[in-house]
């Protein structure tokens, strides 16, 4: 077979989702949940078979060992039992006082495992034994024959208590479970990928195995020797399909060494191995049933090593490997050292194979526990709520059928003490795990922008520089902050987890961050949705701050334009003017001037009433040096008392209407002009209309209406050329309250 590795890049099984776990789609937040949902009802629907098959069995109330010589005994007498039979008293014989039926039990009967017996002619005895002893023990009434020479007839209960069932039954049972509910929580957050449905497979195998297992190894003293027949099939077919499982597992995972339609000789060797021991092809049933076990182990090691060799260069791939490769290798080795190893070499195993099923539970909760650290299948942190919740429903109605069957309360009482126990005892506890598992708590999402907002607006860029990599630093504690050395224009997860590339931000170049919390954990998905919103924010920061910083750099080169075209022409002015008076004028329009820019400044909003004031006592004298007439209402500037305009519109409006005044003076050739201010809908209308010669060719060309246009459209405003019969109207508005340009 030909082994070939694809990168992780391209490994579908591997690939790590980049949105936060949180901002799942609705539909897609539904799906995990509605599958584990699934994997519960599933879980419930094989624990109720279970201890159905369990317990529905009569039962008299004693414990079997082999005594002294190889003899049966009774070993103990549970309560409820039949206080007649003395414990430590030998057995000699079964039977059912009505129809004659018996059995001398001896000790082969008390085997848990029957895969102990080498020749199928002894496995085949024993279960003719077990058949007709459980004919015996079905009985309503049940004899037990002494060493003694006593007779004593027990009548067995109508069903096993679940108080009865051993130690080793609930190992069994709590593997199988585990196994279950673990394998489906990751299928059930990661269903489309090839690797989380193999192991899926794996514990659905355990559960079967143990579980069959747990019966049949932990029965009184019999079972029907079909039921016992079927048991064991399962037990050999989850045995095998779990060492299936995992080897397809460790084809695929952490890199695909093979293709998928090249799995498909796994479950074809199970099957095959499966109809030997079905059909007898060996002789020795312990060989037939164990070896390929123990073939399967080999396999797995050497997938192990293969993979291994193929994560060579891959640190992430390489820390899944050792975590999941370890755990299955000790737990599954273990069990084959201890339980199939000495039954191969003819030896009784020195562990009772209910307590060697406890090592399969060492691999799903270590599983569990590397999942945070390692990112084992790619889940994010929110797979562990799934798991939690799943926890809290298999609490309720484990507690809810311990109340009931073993307490012996009735359904109502025993639901409500089950209600209370999983709030005030599961839930706590699952709250602290989560705290564990989820890592170092979160920075609230209030402080994060409080955080944001103190690195942007630092006044020095190479402190923000550094701000921004202190912030970096207190967020994911990361090993290395580097510069990225290539263009980032998106947070993403690079190197399989390891490394975290930001874009450039904050007057700092694009980072590359590698290995955060210290070293102990690769980036999730997690961590990426925290960068793509740290980055989000410090764009709107920085944003924010480049318009106040625009915004203040066009005030000062407004106030520069205002000092230097008005205040500074008018200063100038004055120098030449040959007269004190005419000096005296200028100098106080400079002071006015001077004033206006002052309240500015100040950020202070002029009434309008007295802008258009104090620009129409200027206009007047203006146009009475140049011998003009000036027509400009008073009864209009009473309308203008409730308005205000700030120092950018009231400039800009006195500049414009200077402007027009000019014109007037030097090109019309007027004797009158009319001045109209008023405010309609929060904007400034202003005309200025004279009687001079009108403008013969196109409008506009001049200097003067340009100046005008401009200032007026700093504010948002527009300027039109109203038609007259004689003379010129140039008409302008304007908001009071200044419009950006677009």
């Amino acid at each position: 077979m030909k082994f070939s590795t694809v990168p992780a890049e391209r490994a579908g099984d591997l690939q790590p989702t980049e949105a936060p776990a949180g901002d799942a789609s609705p539909r897609e937040a539904h799906a995990p949940a509605s599958l584990m949902a699934g994997v519960i009802l599933v879980c419930a629907l094989v624990m109720i078979a279970t201890l159905m098959t369990a317990t529905n069995r009569h039962w008299l109330g004693l414990s079997f060992g082999i005594g002294e010589g190889g003899t049966v005994m009774v070993r103990a007498i549970a309560d409820g039992g039949p206080d007649a039979v003395p414990a430590g008293a030998e057995v000699t014989r079964l039977f059912v006082p009505e129809a004659g039926l018996f059995v001398v039990p001896v000790e082969t009967d008390l085997i848990q495992e029957p895969d102990f017996f080498e020749s199928y002619d002894d496995f085949d005895t024993f279960m003719a034994r077990q058949d007709r002893l459980a004919r015996i023990l079905a009985a309503d009434r049940v004899g037990i024959e002494l060493g003694d020479g006593s007779t004593v007839v027990v009548t067995p209960a109508r069903s096993r208590p679940l108080s009865s069932l051993p130690a080793d039954f609930w190992i069994q049972f709590v593997t199988g479970v585990a196994a279950l509910l673990i394998s489906g929580w990751i299928f059930a957050v990661r269903p489309r990928d090839a690797a989380p449905r193999i192991f899926f497979a794996s514990g659905f195998a355990m559960v079967l195995s143990a579980h069959a297992a747990a019966i049949y190894s932990t029965r009184e003293l019999a079972l029907p020797a079909g039921l016992f027949q079927t048991l064991s099939l399962f037990n050999f077919l989850g045995a095998l399909g779990f060492g299936g499982a995992a080897i397809a597992l460790f084809l695929r995972f952490p890199r695909r060494l093979v293709s998928a339609p090249a799995l498909a000789w796994v479950p074809l060797l199970i099957i095959l191995a499966v109809a030997s021991e079905r059909l007898r092809l060996i002789d020795n049933q312990n060989t037939a049933r164990y070896l390929p076990m123990a073939i399967e182990m080999g396999l797995i090691l050497c997938c192990v090593a293969i993979q291994w060799w193929a994560t060579r260069r891959a640190a992430a791939d390489r820390a899944a490997l050792r975590w999941l490769g370890l755990t299955i290798t000790i737990g599954a080795g273990a069990f084959i050292l201890i339980i199939a190893a000495p039954l191969l070499a003819g030896v009784e195993p020195p562990m009772s194979q209910g307590y060697a099923f406890g090592f399969f539970l060492l691999i799903y909760v270590g599983l569990a526990l590397g999942l945070r650290r390692y990112r084992l299948f790619a889940t994010g942190e929110w797979s562990f709520r799934v798991l939690y919740f799943a926890g809290a429903s298999v609490a309720l109605l484990l507690l809810d059928a311990a109340f009931l069957y073993v307490v012996d309360l009735e359904p109502k009482p025993a639901m409500g003490l089950a209600l209370i126990a999983v709030c005030f005892a599961y839930l706590p506890f699952r709250d602290a795990i989560w705290r564990r598992t989820a890592g170092r708590p979160r920075m609230a999402e209030s402080d994060l922008f409080r955080a944001v907002v103190g690195v942007a607006f630092d006044p020095s860029a190479a402190e923000r520089a550094a701000r921004w990599q202190s912030l970096l630093r207190e967020l994911f504690d990361p090993l290395e902050i580097a510069p990225a050395g290539v263009p980032v224009t998106r947070a993403r997860l690079v190197e399989e987890g390891g490394a975290l590339r930001l874009p450039a931000t904050a007057d700092a170049p694009a980072y590359v961050l590698r290995y955060p919390h210290a070293g102990r954990a690769l980036f999730s998905p997690s961590d990426l949705g925290l960068a793509r919103q740290l980055s989000q924010f410090m764009s709107h920061a920085d944003a924010s701050r480049d318009a106040h910083e625009r915004g203040a750099l066009e005030e000062r080169r407004r106030i520069s334009r205002d000092l230097h075209d008005d205040v500074g022409a008018r200063l100038l002015s004055a120098l030449q003017q040959p007269d004190a008076d005419g000096m005296r004028k200028l100098l106080r329009d400079a002071i006015s001037d001077v004033r206006s820019i002052a309240r500015a400044l100040a950020g202070d909003r002029q009434p309008l009433a007295t802008v258009v004031a104090d620009l129409r006592h200027e206009t007047a004298e203006r146009l009475a040096a140049a011998g003009l007439a000036l027509d400009w209402p008073l009864a209009i500037d009473g309308r203008l008392d409730a308005e205000t305009v700030d120092h950018r519109v009231h400039r800009h409006f006195v500049s414009a209407l200077r402007e027009a005044v000019s014109n007037v003076i030097r090109h019309a050739g007027a004797c009158r002009v009319s001045i109209g201010v008023s405010v309609v809908d929060g904007r400034l209308e202003v005309s200025v209309a004279d009687d001079g010669v009108g403008v013969s060719g196109p409008i506009g060309g001049g200097n003067g209406l340009r100046n005008i246009e401009e200032r007026v459209g700093q504010v948002g405003g527009r300027v039109h050329y109203p038609p007259v019969e004689r003379g010129f109207v140039v008409a302008f508005e304007m908001p009071l309250r200044p419009v950006a340009r677009s």
